[in-house]
């Protein structure tokens, strides 16, 4: 070998030494100080954590029927780097899915290892999926939310959005109790998709939710809806509410809004329809206010029972002047004061009564507080501190200058029913933890408003509203009904007054109430609440009786003395 073959080859060998040096020290990097990264790195490659959604709880009515619940679905996933055929499969795809071939070949051509190609699909099109077994596609449980009545008691049920969380009423308030803990599932597969032979697997199965039980009769929930849907088309409303439970129990059996929603059709549900204006929506009450005018006055003793008082026809109180619109210059006692909606008679005696002493019964009341239902968005009305009235007496004792939800008007009625106890109102009766262990619902606060005699003769004067006054309209054949129209000019804000709710709340059997229900109209042509509001609780309250089996008068229940 000549010296220039000498050179090369010792330069040869030292650049192979030099290079299997790299080799080895590279080797030794990767195995002792990364050894762990580069594990890691190639398990994520084989490595899948799927998340498995648990089964949302159910809604019950009172009867344990189903109102809401979770039913079998499908989801369809992909690994779109384990598809080899993109085009291919995302025709097959689109194809029985019913949707465009090429938006499921932009999702399946992510640069990702999962992505979600159709969620809570039928059980059949997800079953003729996975008979195409194609590579890194795959098909997992995962439950849909499902509402059997359609759009009944949409606006207290509320719905659930993509993540199966509550976006409204019920669905959002217990949340926390319907909503399950999610699962997994862990498992090794090889760069096809498929699942490797005695690859790692583990599952933690995800648990239910709790289930919940309401007070809502289903079959008094329809009709009272379609009731007042028929008045609202009727009458050219904008809307209107409802509102019906038992005034011994508080147990709300009845919660209308309109217009309203489907929640099995979240897509076209209209944001100005997702709320349940029973308890949100603050209005002034109107004439129908006038029952704490007259409890106050006869706790105050202002005015005895068939004591008369001179009704000018109108009456200056400071720059204001007060007319009556149906009784000219006469002599009223309290009975005809509310049978004829006197606002000069009321005005007059809330004068007497006082601006402390007033603002004191609306709080006993429950004016400008919540009622305790608890409810999302739950609206305490406004009740303007006394200090503050100045000249607004008159206009607070007929119901203006402040505002109500119909639930509180509900329950100021309510109150009246039940002798004068005021009883918190309530839309749960019980419910299943996750754990499956049931709970009752613990008894409705209660406490006394008003002293029993009181509310009787209040309610005796409110069957002659009924009987002889502006609410004829509200009779049922066969059963006394005691109850109270209302006119309220309605507040627009930026505008001020514009347009009228009419409104009608009633009770039966008038000597032992088991039935309490408002009715509102948002503005109704007519609109007063004797020719809008009042036929509609005529109509629910006939098939009420029914329903809940509600006697004409209980036995032995002695007459209301005057």
């Amino acid at each position: 070998m000549t010296k220039g073959g000498a050179r090369r080859a010792t330069t040869l060998a030292i650049a192979l030494l030099l290079a299997m040096s790299g080799i080895g020290l590279r080797l030794g990097y990767i195995q002792g100080v990364r050894s762990d990264a580069y594990a890691a790195e190639a398990r994520a490659q084989r490595v899948r954590k799927i998340v498995l959604p648990a089964r949302r709880g159910t809604i019950l009515d009172r009867n344990g029927g189903d109102l809401a619940v979770s039913i079998p679905a499908r989801t369809i996933y992909a690994n779109p780097k384990a598809i080899k055929d993109k085009a291919k499969v995302a025709g097959e795809l689109a194809s029985l899915l019913h949707t465009d071939q090429y938006s499921v070949l932009q999702t399946i051509s992510r640069n990702t290892a999962f992505v979600y190609v159709a969620r809570r699909i039928g059980v059949v099109t997800a079953d003729n999926i996975a008979k195409l077994d194609e590579p890194g596609i795959g098909v997992l449980d995962e439950p849909r939310r499902f509402y059997p009545g359609g759009g009944l008691a949409a606006n207290v049920l509320g719905f659930v959005g993509t993540d199966q969380h509550g976006l409204g009423g019920i669905e959002y308030g217990y949340d926390q109790l319907l909503n399950g803990t999610p699962g997994w599932q862990i498992l090794e597969e090889d760069p096809s998709g498929n699942r490797i032979p005695d690859g790692e697997f583990k599952e933690q199965p995800p648990v239910p939710g709790g289930d919940i039980k309401l007070t809502l009769d289903p079959d008094l929930q329809l009709v009272a809806e379609r009731a007042l849907a028929d008045q609202v088309k009727a009458t050219h409303a904008k809307g209107g509410m409802l509102v019906a439970l038992d005034p011994r129990t508080g147990e709300i059996v009845a919660m209308v809004s309109n217009p309203s929603f489907d929640p099995n059709d979240v897509g076209k549900i209209d944001p100005k329809t997702i709320h349940n204006r029973v308890v949100t929506d603050a209005y002034e009450p109107g004439s129908i206010n006038k029952v704490i005018t007259a409890s106050a006055a006869l706790a105050g003793g202002v005015i005895k029972p068939g004591e008369h008082m001179w009704i000018p026809a109108g009456v200056h109180i400071g720059d204001a002047y007060f007319r009556e619109d149906r009784v000219p210059d006469e002599s009223l006692d309290l009975k005809g004061i509310l049978t004829n909606s006197s606002n000069v008679g009321t005005i007059l005696l809330a004068e007497k009564v006082g601006a402390s002493s007033l603002d004191q019964y609306f709080q006993r009341f429950g004016y400008g507080q919540s009622t305790g239902l608890g409810f999302p968005g739950e609206s305490p009305g406004l009740l303007p501190s006394a200090g503050r009235w100045t000249t607004s007496l008159p206009t607070m004792a007929i119901g203006q200058g402040l505002s109500v939800t119909a639930l509180q008007i509900a329950q100021v009625y309510s109150t009246i029913a039940n002798d004068g106890v005021m009883v918190e109102p309530r839309l749960v009766s019980g419910w299943v933890d996750r754990n499956g262990i049931s709970h009752n619902a613990s008894d409705a606060r209660s406490h006394r408003v008003i002293p029993q005699t009181i509310a009787r003769e209040v309610r005796d004067m409110l069957r002659n509203v009924v009987a002889e006054g502006t609410g004829k309209n509200a009779i049922v054949p066969g059963y006394d009904v005691a109850g109270k129209t209302g006119t309220a000019r309605k507040t627009v804000e930026g505008v001020g007054y514009q347009g009228y709710y009419a409104s009608f709340v009633g009770m039966l059997p008038a000597r032992a109430p088991q039935f309490v229900m408002a009715v509102v109209l948002d503005d109704s042509t007519p609109y007063e609440g004797g020719l809008a509001a009042a036929p509609v609780f005529a109509q629910v309250a006939n098939q009420a009786v029914r329903i809940l089996r509600i006697a004409p008068q209980p036995a032995g229940v002695p007459p209301v003395q005057p």
